[in-house]
């Protein structure tokens, strides 16, 4: 019996030895197979996505800002500036790195005690869908008072910080805003056409003006800087820097003192005055009334603003110098009676009856003087703006002619100027209304194509550069508001077969300011320089038997008051197109602002200008 059991304690003890030795096998199998998985583990994270994982690495302890550049600044021909970059306090958010996003939103609302509410919280729905890790800075700014106060509660909020940033200003406020333009926030329009790259860090871009046309030239090129934070956000060094290019800084050809005196000229008028250079095609003044002040777009405009200027019945949105479109009225007079002597439709010396009228095809055609000029040559006819003498003319040149006399002046072309959206006008002609209308040309729509109405329209500035080139006897200019940049052409000119007709055409203008009979010679006695001019009255409206009451017709009816002229007529300097909506006369209302600015370019000291005249 005690054999037995000896016998069966060495069987169980060698089974507890294998069995020990198995489960020793396997834990060492185990630990083996545990460690070949981590070294495993090991080599794919250290060797084969080194470069994934150093880099999320990195990120936790590194942050790339960007550095968004400086916008060029714009400045006069005379080095006073237009438009700068103002200090501002701003504020960044990160969104993985803040604790209560609403309760930040609650205490901004406070910060910024009467600022729109749904403006902030639209602002925070478009945080709430911005990638985690990369800042958002709200788009506009705080004044030193709040950024003091955020100061305070700023322990309260990881993850947001005061930032300092530049805000685009315009100090003339109002003054030549349709030339400059406005800066504006870049919306999703405009997001998708744009390099992302390029606009990394700003929020604004040009809107209208020098600052949409010249954007790429104002705008620059962002920096980088990498920055070493713990891991609530805060900043422990500035590793590495690579410093924003700045925008150009670019000089205009406007004189700005020109210009804020040509806006005050006009006062509550509505309307537009263009005054250029005409040998180099420089734009010294260029007016639209009425006005808005570029700031208020700069961070984003009010509803009550923007609704305010929107349905503003004299529309200020509206670049009346390039996409005013008018009936140029009497101003195109000169133009007609260039080409019909120079291409022998009619001698300057030929005289024709005026009696105040001329019947046309059972039609009468009223002149602007009742009583009729008499007898009239082509002198006579531009000095007193006799409508008669091209209504007779018109029948022998025909629309074709008049059209190709006025194109290489411009008209019924788009001037090229340096801001986008320029309007054309119309030039007519036999053509031109085939096409748009699908009818043919009457012969009765010439003679009042040969004044200036029917379909004839025209821009301030096409009237300005057409008005600068005759001043030039045909050298072709370019209109422009960057200073040094598209010079004229000095091989740009219009084909002239004999002087003396330019100089008969000129004389006739200069007969217009400093006749006996000039219908704007009130307004040029006294100058010690001679002036060329011309008067223009253009109808918004069909007359009814020719005349009408200006007591008893609403304002938006009157007719269009024009002038164009330049100074002095042997050497001209400057060159003027006005246009006063619902002015009146144009020898009235327009003719007096053009001599004034003129004079006052021209540092003449002279007194005002009467106005008291009624003739066109």
């Amino acid at each position: 019996m005690s054999e037995q059991l000896k016998f069966n304690s060495d069987a169980e003890a060698f089974q507890q030895k294998r069995l020990f030795r198995f489960r020793l096998y396997f834990a060492y199998g185990f630990v083996l197979l545990l460690f070949a998985f981590l070294i495993g583990r090991m080599a794919h994270l250290q060797w084969y996505n080194y470069e994934r994982y150093h880099g999320l690495a990195e990120g936790n302890r590194i942050s790339v800002e960007t550095l968004p550049p400086t916008r060029g600044k714009i400045y006069d021909r005379n080095h006073i500036l237009l438009a700068d970059n103002q200090p501002v306090y701003a504020l960044s958010m990160i969104r993985e790195k803040m604790d209560d996003i609403h309760a930040f939103e609650l205490d901004l609302m406070n910060l910024l005690d009467g600022t729109d509410p749904e403006k902030i919280e639209e602002y925070f729905k478009k945080f709430r869908k911005w990638n985690r890790s990369k800042s958002y800075t709200l788009p506009f700014s705080i004044s030193e008072e709040q950024a003091a106060r955020f100061s305070v509660i700023s322990h309260k909020h990881p993850g947001v910080s005061l930032t300092a940033r530049l805000k685009r200003v315009y100090p003339h406020k109002n003054t030549a805003v349709h030339a400059l333009g406005y800066v504006g926030r870049i919306n999703i329009k405009e997001l998708k056409d744009l390099n992302e790259k390029e606009y990394l860090g700003t929020n604004i871009i040009g809107k209208s003006g020098i600052e949409r046309f010249y954007e790429s030239r104002l705008h620059g090129t962002p920096g980088v800087q990498q920055i070493e934070t713990n891991a609530r956000g805060r900043i422990l060094r500035k590793l590495e820097t690579v410093p924003a290019t700045p925008g150009e800084d670019i000089h205009l050809t406007l004189d700005i003192e020109l210009q804020n005196y040509a806006e005050e000229l006009f006062g509550d008028k509505v309307g537009s005055m263009v005054a250029i250079d005409p040998q180099s095609g420089e734009i010294l003044a260029f007016v639209s009334m009425p006005t808005f002040d570029p700031n208020l777009f700069v961070d984003g405009i009010d509803q009550t603003n923007y609704n305010r200027l929107l349905y503003d019945p004299h529309r200020p949105f509206i670049n009346r110098a390039i996409n005013g479109q008018y009936p140029p009225g009497s101003t195109i007079k000169p133009f007609v009676a260039l080409g019909a002597i120079e291409n022998d439709y009619i001698s300057p010396t030929k005289k024709i009856y005026d009696p105040g009228y001329f019947d046309y095809a059972e039609h009468r055609y009223r002149d602007w003087k009742r009583t009729g000029h008499g007898l009239v040559d082509l002198n006579d006819a531009i000095e007193q703006s006799c409508d008669t003498y091209f209504y007779e003319l018109s029948l022998d040149m025909g629309v074709d002619a008049i059209h190709d006399t006025m194109a290489p002046f411009g008209f019924g072309s788009k001037t090229g100027v340096d801001i986008l959206g320029e309007s054309k006008g119309i030039l007519p002609s036999q053509q031109w209304k085939q096409e748009t209308k699908g009818k043919p040309w009457y012969r009765g729509e010439t003679i009042i194509s040969s004044i200036g109405q029917g379909y004839n329209l025209a821009t301030p500035i096409q009237l300005a550069k057409a008005t600068a080139i005759l001043a030039n006897r045909g050298k072709i200019i370019q209109p422009h508001l960057l200073k040094d940049e598209l010079k004229a052409s000095s091989s740009a000119q219009i084909e002239i077969k004999k002087i003396s007709n330019w100089d008969k055409v000129i004389q006739g203008m200069e007969n217009v300011m400093h006749g006996k009979k000039g219908t704007a010679r009130r307004h040029g006695q006294g100058l010690p320089f001679k002036m060329a001019g011309k008067t223009g009255t253009a109808q918004v409206f069909s007359l009814n038997q020719g005349k009408y009451n200006a007591d008893e017709l609403a304002k938006r009816l009157h007719d269009h008051s024009l002038f164009v002229g330049f100074a002095p007529v042997d050497n001209p300097k400057i060159a003027v197109a006005i246009i006063v909506e619902n002015g009146g006369s144009g020898s009235k209302t327009a003719a007096p602002m053009a001599v004034d600015l003129i004079k006052h370019y021209l540092e003449v000291d002279v007194k005002p200008t009467s106005n008291n005249e009624t003739k066109p």
